[in-house]
């Protein structure tokens, strides 16, 4: 069959047409909206990672670039006590913490995770398999300046640019969570399910109803936060604990749990942590859970939970 010029023509220009608009879309969705403009506007995020085969907390760490396993514990909400070789099914979906940097209205992680290219990985099977959807391949080729997608080499290092944000929502500090969107979801039951609006999701990423939401991909969410007032100059600043996740403070000795069913107010209580001999610390290091730590945690608008625990650690660490 022979097509003339003037079939042909205006068929190549519609089919032109047509991926250049889908490639655009994908690089404009490259992280999430991200207006926070002072300095060097960074944050801490989350976002969802299913499981593409049974996998250990040590393997996601290193894939993740996760510096912390307390860190990952608590985003989780796990047992502090949870070992690195603790493995996990297929398809489970775990949160991922990791640092946010906001630049130019967009909101990515903060140059990590690095991912090393092994041999036969193509861009879009380490962004559909590896990565599992959690970003598109077009997205790690725009920052990773990548010419020819189809061109990487084994032993090359790649950015890989998780979505998140650092805005305010509704004027007030939220963690924006990366959600992996599941079969069946809609705008409405997700804002349910994490107490804010489906107006403000709906918002946040640029759609108009739940018919935009596409299974397994990823959303913004804001999730409320448990806050404190933590001096700038301190070394838990600033403590922002988003719902249903715990961090530890005071040297590792304090663990504050948030609940925003409690008027999003700190809940702290003694942590007990492993050593690797398998023995429990109980004693606290030089920064001892004393009294006037509990004055201070009050003075922070914490609650303290646990009150004579902590207390009678902090005197039978004085006789020791």
């Amino acid at each position: 069959m022979v097509f003339s010029n003037m079939v042909l023509f205006p068929i190549l220009f519609l089919l032109s047409s047509i991926f250049s608009i889908q490639s655009t879309a994908q690089t404009q969705t490259l992280g999430f909206r991200c207006t926070n403009t002072t300095s060097t506007t960074t944050c801490n995020s989350l976002v969802d990672y299913r499981l593409p085969n049974t996998t250990s907390i040590s393997f996601i760490l290193k894939l993740f670039e996760i510096k912390n396993l307390r860190s990952f514990l608590a985003a989780n909400n796990l047992p502090i006590t949870t070992p690195q070789t603790q493995t996990f099914p297929a398809s489970q979906i775990l949160k991922i913490p990791f640092p946010c940097a906001c630049r130019n209205g967009v909101g990515i992680s903060d140059h990590r995770p690095i991912y090393t290219v092994l041999p036969e990985d193509g861009l879009d099977h380490i962004a559909a398999d590896v990565f599992s959807n959690i970003v598109t391949y077009p997205q790690i080729q725009s920052v990773n300046n990548i010419s020819d997608p189809n061109n990487i080499l084994n032993g090359q290092k790649l950015w890989i640019p998780l979505p998140c944000s650092c805005d305010e929502v509704d004027g007030e500090t939220v963690v924006h969570y990366g959600y992996m969107v599941a079969v069946g979801d809609t705008a409405s039951g997700i804002a349910l399910q994490f107490n804010t609006t489906e107006s403000t999701l709906l918002y946040l990423n640029g759609t108009n109803s739940s018919l935009d939401l596409i299974a397994d991909t990823i959303i913004d969410v804001p999730v409320k936060v448990c806050t404190s007032m933590v001096q700038n100059n301190s070394s838990d600043y600033p403590l922002i604990v988003p719902n249903g996740t715990y961090t530890l403070t005071a040297n590792n000795c304090v663990q504050c749990e948030c609940n925003a069913a409690n008027s999003r107010i700190l809940e702290c209580k003694p942590s007990t942590i492993i050593l690797p001999q398998g023995q429990t610390y109980v004693r606290m290091p030089v920064t001892q859970i004393a009294p006037s730590l509990l004055l201070l945690l009050t003075s922070l608008h914490v609650q303290v939970v646990h009150q004579a625990e902590i207390t009678s650690l902090w005197e039978m660490d004085q006789k020791v």
